[in-house]
Formats: C-alpha cells, structure tokens, sequence
C-alpha cells in the first residue's frame, strides 16, 4: 500500500521547537521536569519515544496505520464535542506521522491515548522523526481567536497578565459583562481543524437573563481526579490541575508531571461568580460560572469525588475552605 500523497519530504519535522503551554507551570519542583510543548520525538539509547498532545481525544480515538514502502507510520484522532451549545459544533482533529529508519511492519512498537495525550510510546532500536500533515499555522493569526460574539469592546484596554482573563462590570454592555484577557496561544501545529487554541471563553445568554459564562482550557495529561476550581479566590475564581508520578498512569518516558493554573477574575468589587457546571475530560477542563447572590465570600473548592459505590462515576462535590480549616485545627 502506497503512503497517501501528504505525506511529502517537505512536511516540516518535529525538530522545529514547541511552543510552551501558557497555563502550564513550570518555574518549581516538581513540576519543572515535565513534558514541555504540545509535541515531542526524542531519541533515546535503545529507541525512538514520541509524544502527541490530543486533547479531548478519547482513549480509543486515534488510528494509526503502517505505510511499509515509505516507512512511515501516520496517526489521526478526533475530539468530539461534549458539551453541545457551548463547544464549537467542529469537532478538533488531530493528525501526523512518523518516519523511521526501517520498515515499522519489522518494529514491535504499541500505541495509547491518555486523558488528551497520544504516545507512540517506543519504537525499540529505531531512529527516526515525527512530522505534521499541515503546516504551522501564523501565531499572531491563531492567538487573536477569542471568540467573535464574547462582547469584548475594542475601546476598553486592560491590562492583560499571564494566565488571567477578565471579567468587566459593564451594565451598558448587551450581556452587562465584558470578557477579555486569556491567553489562547494555538501552540499545536497537529491540529489540522476545529478550534485553535489552548483557552476558550465566551459569553452564552440564557432564557432568564443572567449569561453563563463558558471556559475551556486544554490540560493534557491532567485526569479529573486532580482538577481544582476555586470560587472566591481573591475576589475571581482560580482553577488549576495537576499529574502526578505515582497512580496516574504517567509515562514512564517522562522525568516528571505537569501542572497548569489560571485564573478568573473580576474588575469590580461588587460582583461575585460562582461555579455551576465542571468536568475534566480527556486532557480538557471545562466550566460554565454565573454571576451569584450570595453575600459570603469564604473561598468554595469544587472537586471530584470517588464514587458513592466501586466502579460508579466519579461525583462532584462542593467545599467550603473555611469549614475545612476550622476542621483540620480541631483535629
């Protein structure tokens, strides 16, 4: 079987660098060591690893076929939308290939898809290079892709800061709230369609008025066991998750996890938002938040808890950070 026509030598290498995650952290341990970028080929004494971030790919949604002529090996994968009405109707696709330095019919290598992240995981005494089907796309053009209808006003400047995005009190507004800030950096040259970007949000109106607010950001290798938002947070709403070495099925290839925080937050004192829908799926954090009349500002953790009964769903679950202290000191 011939390799499809895309797959040309001048399809640009993995070797160009990957653009870092702006929600990941990685300035302390022990996060630093992590995978970095969305992308990665190394090789290594006894073979070649290759790592291919895909959030919101299902465990079972790559395919991967063997072209045994060109040595080449390509993979696909599609992330569907979860959330209908509020994800892009365009589900995200995914794809690439790897070239090896032998027929890969002749290599004993195996595949996985882990909360949003695919790994070719080792081609055992191979060289090669991972490749994509497209070329990357222009940065400045994919990081202005905020979405069109959030009602953002051009005339309004805030000052943006890493890893926060705003909301502005704006009763003059459509929606009474302006959005701005965020960093939606398309940092993925595999994705070859669907919505750019590591971080969405945007304005939904609803039948009683009072808008939701949807958020998505992209945390591959991130399971939502580990997932935390937080309400009343410094008067916004913080959200952060994190892998870790032991018991989260990190691959063995990685010298440590990787963490990702960010944050919500308001521009008026008047104003609080609380938390009414999260989940954490296949390496991608979603939440709607609404604006709230509830006068107590004791930060508010939402979590996952285990399941009620062995082998259930895991079940959301609201704490109250105050209690929780008053709590351990008792104790």
């Amino acid at each position: 079987m011939a390799a499809p026509a895309s797959l040309s030598s001048s399809s640009p290498s993995s070797e160009i660098t990957a653009k870092p995650h702006p929600y990941q952290q990685h300035d302390h341990e022990p996060t630093q060591n992590g995978p970095k970028g969305a992308f990665e080929a190394r090789k290594l004494k006894s073979g070649f690893y290759v790592r291919v971030d895909m959030p919101g790919v299902p465990n079972n949604g790559v395919k991967v076929v063997k072209y045994n002529e060109t040595r080449t090996v390509t993979f696909s994968g599609k992330a569907p939308s979860l959330w209908p009405g509020f994800d892009s109707p365009e589900p995200r696709v995914y794809a690439g290939y790897v070239v090896l330095d032998r027929d890969p019919s002749d290599v004993n290598f195996t595949s996985e898809v882990n909360n949003g992240v695919f790994r070719l995981l080792f081609f055992p005494h191979c060289d090669g290079s991972l490749h994509f089907l497209s070329p990357p796309c222009r940065r400045n053009s994919d990081a202005a892709q905020h979405d069109d209808d959030s009602g953002e006003d051009e005339e309004i400047k805030i000052p943006a800061e890493e890893n926060i995005s705003f909301i502005v009190h704006s009763p003059l507004e459509p929606y009474g709230i302006i959005l701005s800030g965020g960093k939606p950096d398309h940092i993925n040259p595999h994705l070859l369609s669907g919505v750019k970007g590591v971080y969405e949000h945007k304005i939904i109106p609803t039948k009683d008025g009072e808008p939701l607010i949807y958020i998505r950001v992209d945390v591959p290798d991130v399971s939502k066991k580990v997932t935390v938002i937080m309400e009343n947070f410094d008067g916004g709403i913080a959200f952060g998750g994190m892998t870790f070495k032991e018991g989260y099925n990190l691959s063995r290839f990685d010298e440590g996890p990787r963490e990702y925080l960010g944050a919500l937050q308001t521009r008026c004192f008047c104003c609080r938002y609380k938390i009414v829908r999260h989940d954490t799926t296949d390496g991608v954090l979603r939440f709607l938040v609404r604006k709230g009349d509830n006068l107590d500002r004791t930060p508010v953790c939402h979590v996952m808890f285990p399941p009620a009964t062995p082998g259930g769903d895991l079940q959301p679950r609201t704490l109250n950070v105050k209690h929780l202290v008053q709590e351990s000191y008792s104790d």
